[in-house]
């Protein structure tokens, strides 16, 4: 084991080394697609072999890889997502 210390922008620089798993690709892409100001919506159904809990951590997730910062509330299996504007 080597003990190394770096910069915080050196830090930021560093990538990970494994690719992203195609689940994660396509959270991504539902977040991409998000357009300001509306309300996303994901329905689990039975057949998505998931619980909804699992979607919506995934959801978190995805939008933390973004840096995005998104609010979420699950309904029995229904999960809504939006952005709220950040106020400072």
């Amino acid at each position: 084991m080597k003990l190394e210390f770096i910069t915080p922008q050196e830090a930021e620089t560093i990538k990970r080394k494994m690719p992203k798993s195609k689940t994660m690709e396509e959270y991504e892409s539902y977040l991409k697609q998000f357009p300001d100001g509306q309300v996303g919506k994901i329905v689990v159904d039975s057949k998505d072999k998931i619980k909804p809990n699992t979607a919506k951590a995934r959801l978190i997730r995805a939008s933390k890889n973004l840096k995005l910062d998104i609010q979420t509330k699950r309904v029995a299996n229904t999960i809504l997502f939006w952005t709220e504007p950040i106020t400072k």
